[in-house]
C-alpha cells in the first residue's frame, strides 16, 4: 500500500507542477514557467530512479 501511495503522490507532484507552468506560461511569466517545468522533469526522475531500485 505505501507504494502505490508513493506513486500517486508523485504523479500529483507532476501532474500540479505542470498545470502551475501552464498558468504562469499563459500569463507569460518565463522564469516561473521554467521552474514548474524544472520541478516536474526533476520529481520524474527521481520517482523513476527510485521505483527502479525498488524503494516505492
Amino acid at each position: 500500500m505505501p507504494d502505490a501511495f508513493s506513486r500517486v503522490i508523485a504523479f500529483l507532484a507532476v501532474v500540479t507542477a505542470l498545470l502551475f507552468a501552464g498558468l504562469h506560461f499563459h500569463q507569460g511569466h518565463i522564469i516561473a514557467t521554467l521552474y514548474f517545468m524544472t520541478g516536474a522533469i526533476l520529481v520524474t526522475a527521481v520517482t523513476r530512479m527510485t521505483v527502479r531500485k525498488g524503494l516505492i
